[in-house]
């Protein structure tokens, strides 16, 4: 709570006004890190006084901020204001509903992934700690039991892009990827995927975490250009035979072939 610095606010001015520039001084404190998760701020009446306000003004503030995901509200005799752990995921839907509603096309999708995955990737060879280089191995070297004993794969698929990401330690980015990578597993889910396409995804995520691994940006970025460019395609072929199937009532499932 010491780090906590907001002094009184204007004179007179109107009371959601009040209320959001009080807001706006708890979000600066907590994007500069002055204020943690977990963290409690000054009961209503202190903050009040603090800021030479109304208390309806700091309830007003406190929940602006409860709203936005910044702050968690508990009642109770132990209870107050806290900075919340923030949680992305939101976001992440919103942006993935978005994109989803909005019907973005296999080509969208493609144009996408090829403008943004290979400079994470390069981003990640870059700054990834070793933490992160044993998260993201500990995938791939899921990914590739799975496939061995026949599993299911997928769920490690859409990991290892977001783990990639996660190396690259850039948040925007991240949120990105996290949206795209659901559009994508989306459209793969409803495919049949042949053994051998399987195993040559596997292996290209393996070259590319060791690329990542060696701190190599120039590989880390042409694998995934090229790994995200077969993968793609391979889509896009195999959309088309599943559209083409639909439209002479053959079925409408295909498997993809390596």
């Amino acid at each position: 709570m010491k780090s906590l610095r907001i002094t009184r606010v204007s004179r007179r001015p109107g009371r959601r006004r009040v209320s959001e520039t009080i807001a706006r001084k708890i979000k600066g404190q907590i994007s500069a890190h002055q204020l943690r998760p977990g963290e409690k701020l000054p009961a209503e009446r202190e903050m009040a006084q603090r800021c030479k306000t109304s208390r309806v003004s700091v309830r007003e503030a406190y929940r602006s901020l409860e709203e936005l995901g910044l702050l968690t509200i508990r009642r109770g005799a132990e209870g107050g204001a806290f900075v919340a752990d923030v949680d992305h995921s939101p976001l992440r839907r919103s942006l993935s509903l978005m994109l989803h509603l909005g019907k973005t096309t296999h080509e969208e999708i493609t144009e996408a992934r090829l403008l943004i995955e290979p400079p994470i990737a390069q981003l990640a060879a870059r700054r990834a700690r070793p933490e992160d280089l044993e998260r993201l191995l500990d995938v791939v070297r899921r990914q590739e039991t799975a496939l061995d004993r026949r599993g299911d794969f997928s769920p490690f698929d859409l990991q290892f892009h977001r783990s990639v990401a996660e190396c690259a330690r850039n948040l925007p980015l991240k949120v990105l990827m996290d949206s795209l990578s659901d559009l994508t597993v989306e459209v793969v889910s409803g495919l049949d995927l042949s053994i051998g396409v399987q195993h040559k995804v596997c292996e290209h995520h393996r070259r590319i975490a060791d690329a990542i691994q060696r701190h190599d940006e120039d590989a880390a970025f042409k694998l995934m250009l090229h790994h995200v460019a077969d993968v793609q395609a391979r889509l896009g072929r195999t959309l088309t035979e599943q559209h083409r199937a639909a439209k002479l009532g053959v079925g409408d499932r295909r498997v993809a072939r390596a």
